[in-house]
């Protein structure tokens, strides 16, 4: 899709190891490149009693035998039902799907950063959108995600946040273990109530837009402006005890910045109002009744 023959420059989010990785390739490609006088990279040579006939990147079976002979040595995995575990190119789908499905397909943007897509639409449509196996494995994994979070919601017996409050003082489920009613309550739920639940790292978000601090659209929260801060002032956020811990250390780091000499005035007053946003969460995971939370 670049608008000319050269190409389109572009920076391709990858972590150290990857980066060592192709430059290794690189070092080991540019003989037969400045013998053949191209500039394909990662060419490599395979001997023939014919021909020396040069190649590209091997193709997927090829790279299967290589994950399975030397690779898989250097990983010394463990035996699976007594065996030795078969590597192939797509068992990190399931890690992705999860990924994706914990996060409210918000990763989708890291996606099309790696890809280098123009929009993240465009990774949906083209990446996901035609890869109907995956699209399952996100949607199953989306659902399990949001199961588990109902779960949490529903038996916590302490929540903060505005909706934690209110589903805390609702529940009859409040401070019990898992059982039949549970479930069948849930099912209805996913089943019939129409709810978007949000999922991320620091709470809950019980959808409703007429309510989204995030300015959020008729399909859910906005992804853009969802943060720590907008989400501790709105009317649909949700924390349970599972989210502690990033509220504790986000008050830990910002106390810390605040001793830092060099802070300006605008950023010290940033951290101060941050502080006081995570000491109004944990005091509602505490039980103490802060209608500030």
């Amino acid at each position: 899709m670049a608008t000319g023959d050269g190409g389109q420059p572009h920076r391709w989010i990858a972590p150290e190891p990857v980066v060592r990785v192709v430059d290794v390739l690189e070092r080991l490609s540019a003989p037969i490149r400045k013998k053949l006088g191209t500039s394909n990279l990662w060419m490599l040579t395979r001997d023939s009693t014919l021909l020396r006939q040069p190649i590209g990147i091997p193709h997927s079976g090829a790279f299967g035998g290589r994950l399975n002979s030397s690779f898989r040595t250097m990983l010394d995995l463990p035996l699976h039902q007594g065996s030795p575990w078969h590597l192939n190119a797509h068992q990190g789908r399931k890690t992705f799907a999860r990924f994706i499905g914990k996060r409210d397909r918000t990763g989708l943007h890291a996606l099309q950063e790696h890809l280098g897509h123009v929009s993240r639409v465009m990774t949906d449509a083209a990446y996901v959108g035609t890869d109907f196996e995956l699209g399952e494995l996100i949607n199953d994994e989306i659902l399990k995600e949001t199961r588990a979070a109902l779960e949490d919601l529903l038996t916590a017996s302490k929540l903060s946040g505005h909706a934690g409050r209110m589903i805390a003082s609702r529940s009859p489920f409040r401070g019990r273990t898992q059982h039949g009613d549970l479930r069948e309550y849930i099912d209805f739920i996913l089943k019939d109530s129409g709810m978007v639940l949000g999922v991320c790292d620091w709470g809950y978000c019980l959808y409703r837009r007429e309510h989204s601090a995030c300015q959020g659209d008729d399909h859910g929260p906005n992804a853009v402006l969802r943060t720590q801060s907008v989400c501790a002032r709105c009317a649909n956020f949700a924390v349970s005890e599972r989210h502690r811990a990033v509220w504790e250390d986000r008050k830990v780091r910002n106390a810390e910045l605040l001793e830092h000499p060099a802070l300006d005035g605008e950023s010290r007053k940033l951290a101060q109002e941050r502080i006081l946003e995570c000491a109004r969460i944990l005091r509602g995971l505490d039980g103490e009744n802060d209608s500030a939370c």
